[in-house]
């Protein structure tokens, strides 16, 4: 049974307290995709945005034009069960999918 915290009282929830607590945690869990598409796109904008400078520099290496386009076909390049892997970050926060690793100049 969930807690709550009232007036300085902790408490069980009532029923339909619960029952509003259970529809919402499972409204986000099955949002979950929809989430995590966001943030997939939000990153690429970023990265393709960093990086529109290699373009208009008009001096892209073969890896720095592979690298762009693979980000662009994201995320139709991936499934749904993949998006855990794409964001996935290391013990310091960072992503620690290759797709996220921009190739050097």
């Amino acid at each position: 049974m969930v807690k709550r915290f009232v007036d300085g009282i902790v408490r069980d929830l009532t029923t339909d307290e619960q029952a509003e607590y259970e529809a919402r945690n499972k409204a986000f869990e099955d949002n979950k995709a929809q989430r995590q598409l966001e943030k997939i796109r939000d990153l690429r904008l970023r990265l393709l945005e960093e990086t529109d400078w290699w373009v208009l520099k008009g001096e892209m290496t073969d890896e720095q034009k592979a690298w762009r386009k693979s980000l662009r076909d994201l995320p139709q390049d991936y499934e749904e069960i993949q998006y855990d892997e794409l964001l996935a970050l290391d013990e310091q926060g960072n992503l620690t999918h290759s797709i996220w690793t921009q190739p050097t100049e």
